[in-house]
């Protein structure tokens, strides 16, 4: 819970969900849609810093992460709660309505 979106990879995937609540960006640096996220990302991760972590993983370079969570679309928000998946919203998404998934895991 850094305050910042953190990078995850294939190798970390597992353990940077499996405490407390994670959001995961799945994402393409090519994609429209995805750079749309990027600062309501670091908005969230600033907001949540100590109750929550933003994450990201680069669909491109880790591959085995993003067919491990059936992501066949980008952006993909994986929501997770010690490690277990709890809700998924597909394509760009306001700060509000990320925002309100983080707080109801959070409740």
């Amino acid at each position: 819970m850094s305050g910042q979106v953190i990078e995850l990879d294939d190798a970390g995937f597992a353990a940077g969900v499996a405490l407390g609540v994670v959001v995961v960006d799945f994402y393409g640096a090519w994609c429209p849609p995805c750079k749309l996220l990027d600062p309501v990302l670091a908005r969230i991760a600033a907001d949540f810093a100590d109750r929550a972590t933003v994450a990201r993983v680069n669909v491109d370079d880790y591959s085995e992460a993003a067919a491990d969570n059936s992501v066949i679309d980008i952006p993909t928000l994986i929501f997770f709660k010690n490690g277990s998946e709890r809700r998924r919203l597909m394509g760009a998404h306001s700060e509000t309505t990320i925002a309100a998934e983080l707080n109801r895991l959070l409740a």
